[in-house]
C-alpha cells in the first residue's frame, strides 16, 4: 500500500563527512556516523559547526579494509549507541557515547552475533546489520538482505540495549517489497510512536562486504506485532538512503531527517528533510 508523494529536500550539507550511514536528531543537534569512518559528527544547527568525536581512540589510523563498518545508531535515555555491521570479525562493536559527559565506551559484542547465526541459521555471509532500536524493554536489530540467501530479518533480543548478554533471541524474517523488480534491502529503522519506519534499498551485485549499482530507495512502515510491512513510498531512483530519524511531530505529519551514502569521495553528506503524513 503506498502513501503520498513528497519530495526530498536538502536541509544541510555536513562537509568532512562522506558516506552517511545512520543519523539522531534533536532540536539542536544532528548526530551522524559513516560506514567508513570511525568518528560520531555532531553538527550543531545554530552554529553551523562540526565536532568529530572519535570512536575509537587508541586506533591512530584505520585503513578500509579494516574499518568498523557503524552502520547503525540509536538513542536511549542519555546515550547514544553505534553499532559495527557485524559483516567481519573486526566489525563487533557496540559504541555508548554520553551526550552529558561526553564519554565515549567500547564494547564488543561478538558473543552476541554468534548468537545471532544460531538462533537465525543465516551464513556469515549472509549477516549485515544495519539498523537497531531499542523500546526500553527489547531491542532489535534490522538485518540487510543483501547476501547470497537474501534475508531481511529483525532479531529480537529480550532486553535493554545496555544489558543483552544471555536475553532470549528471537528472528524474523521479513517480506520487503520491490523496486524495479528487485527486493529491497533494509538500511535503518526507527520506532515511533510504537510503529517502526524504515529505509530500504535496491544495488545490483551488492554484498555484505561490497556496495554495487544503486537503483533506488524507498521509505516504509512495519507492524511490530505482525513482522509484516504496512505501507512503502519509493523515495528516489538514484540515492542510495541509509538513515532516517525523527526530529518533530504535528497531528498530522512526522518531520523526519534522511541521510545517504553517496558513494563518492566528497566528503560532503547531504541531509534531507520531509514530512511523513500520518495516516487519518
Amino acid at each position: 500500500m503506498l502513501f503520498y508523494d513528497f519530495i526530498l529536500k536538502v536541509l544541510i550539507i555536513i562537509n568532512g563527512l562522506g558516506a552517511a550511514s545512520g543519523l539522531v536528531v534533536d532540536k539542536h543537534h544532528v548526530y551522524t556516523i559513516s560506514d567508513d569512518d570511525a568518528h560520531l559528527y555532531i553538527y550543531n544547527k545554530k552554529k553551523k559547526e562540526v565536532e568529530k568525536v572519535d570512536l575509537n581512540p587508541e586506533v591512530k589510523s584505520i585503513t578500509k579494509k579494516d574499518k568498523p563498518d557503524f552502520e547503525a545508531i540509536t538513542k536511549y535515555e542519555d546515550h547514544l549507541y553505534i553499532l559495527g555491521s557485524g559483516s567481519k570479525e573486526n566489525r563487533f562493536d557496540l559504541i555508548s557515547y554520553n551526550i552529558k559527559t561526553k564519554k565515549v565506551e567500547n564494547n564488543n559484542y561478538s558473543f552476541l552475533f554468534d548468537e545471532f547465526l544460531n538462533t537465525s541459521k543465516l551464513s556469515k555471509k549472509d549477516f549485515n546489520i544495519e539498523g537497531i532500536l531499542t523500546d526500553g524493554h527489547c531491542t532489535y536489530f534490522f538485518n540487510r538482505g543483501n547476501g547470497p540467501a537474501g534475508v531481511n530479518g529483525i532479531y529480537r533480543v529480550g532486553g535493554k540495549i545496555s544489558d543483552l548478554k544471555d536475553k532470549p533471541i528471537d528472528f524474523f524474517s521479513i517480506k520487503l517489497p520491490k523496486l524495479n523488480n528487485e527486493t529491497t534491502t533494509f538500511s535503518d529503522a526507527i520506532l515511533v510512536d510504537g510503529k517502526v519506519l524504515f529505509t530500504a534499498t535496491v544495488e545490483s551485485k551488492s554484498t555484505t562486504q561490497f556496495n554495487g549499482e544503486i537503483k533506488g530507495s524507498i521509505l516504509g512502515e512495519l507492524d511490530l506485532n505482525t513482522m509484516e510491512v504496512v505501507r512503502w513510498q519509493k523515495i528516489s531512483d538514484y540515492k542510495k538512503i541509509e538513515g532516517l530519524a525523527l526530529y518533530k511531530e504535528s497531528r498530522k505529519n512526522y518531520t523526519l531527517y534522511l541521510c545517504e551514502d553517496n558513494d563518492d569521495d566528497s566528503k560532503k553528506a547531504s541531509i534531507y528533510i520531509y514530512k511523513y503524513q500520518k495516516e487519518i
